[in-house]
């Protein structure tokens, strides 16, 4: 209904300026005076056959309505993911956007999307999951999975790194008739631990002072590097940020369990120290959220 009422509106406004020019040109011929309309006469206007006018109407008018469908009322493809020994995985080709653009999943269990990157524009060189907190760069023509667990229904988006590409996921209610998958005693121990979407790609180990200070340092630029910093229990750490990437994201970082929030300047040092009570995993995010790294704090040797 939409696209017919578009197209008519189009219509009826090609029509009116066809109109209306034509008695702009009778007036301004009728207004003219002989001398300059002699000296017009050895221009003469070629008239076109009517059928050619109607042909080349009708084909503007084709490619505005494929247009204005393409881009605003086509709806985006959408695909089911397929379970695979417990995961929900799928396919993701990046050419000129995504494809598919819509995933179907159920809420309650793991999810894994295998991007493979094909369009060598810039925009297109970092995901991101807003929503489950995740950001990863894009190596072209390489496959970058990227895992997560929906735990209620509803639609999530993700993107490209400027904002310009953007893709679906349907969470919908867990299948009742989905084949459930045993769980070992290993299994169920390592998802009590709250699941992170930072990839571990990337680790380093504290370097002890000879005060006893535990430091290390973390590369600002595309995300953290490394991404997980190992340190141990009860002793006073001191992280040195170096921010590189000018992105409004960077100005502040965020240790939430240690209750700190400071800002990064650009192309400088930050230093912040803390000291862990209890082993475990904390994360330390950009002030939006977007990216994320983790401080594993071991038990005391």
């Amino acid at each position: 209904m939409l696209s017919k009422v578009i197209l008519s509106s189009i219509a009826s406004l090609a029509l009116a300026f066809n109109v209306a020019s034509s008695k702009v040109v009778a007036q301004m011929n009728h207004q003219m005076p002989t001398t300059e309309r002699s000296q017009t006469t050895q221009f003469s206007r070629i008239e076109q056959p009517f059928w050619v006018k109607g042909a080349v109407t009708t084909a503007g008018l084709g490619l505005i309505g494929l247009e204005i469908w393409w881009f605003l009322l086509s709806k985006p493809k959408s695909q089911k993911a397929e379970a695979h020994d417990g995961i929900q995985e799928i396919d993701i080709t990046v050419d000129g956007g995504y494809e598919p653009s819509r995933i179907l999943v159920n809420a309650g269990q793991r999810v894994r999307l295998n991007f493979l990157r094909r369009d060598p524009s810039s925009c297109l060189e970092e995901i991101r999951l807003p929503d489950f907190h995740i950001a990863k760069n894009l190596p072209l023509n390489e496959v970058t999975s990227i895992e997560f667990t929906p735990d209620k229904p509803g639609t999530y988006t993700f993107n490209c790194g400027m904002n310009m590409f953007r893709g679906v996921i349907e969470v919908q209610p867990p299948d009742s008739t989905a084949k459930v998958t045993p769980v070992t005693i290993s299994q169920a121990t390592h998802h009590i631990q709250p699941e992170l979407s930072v990839p571990t790609e990337s680790a380093t180990k504290a370097v002890k002072t000879l005060e006893g200070t535990q430091e290390a340092t973390v590369t600002v630029e595309k995300g953290y590097k490394p991404e997980r910093v190992i340190v141990e229990v009860g002793q006073l750490v001191r992280l040195d940020f170096q921010r590189h990437n000018l992105s409004k994201c960077f100005d502040k970082l965020l240790i939430p369990d240690f209750d700190l929030a400071v800002d990064l300047a650009p192309n400088q040092t930050t230093s912040v120290e803390f000291t862990p009570k209890y082993p475990g995993e904390y994360q330390f995010t950009c002030g939006m959220k977007m990216y994320r790294g983790v401080v594993e704090v071991k038990p005391a040797t």
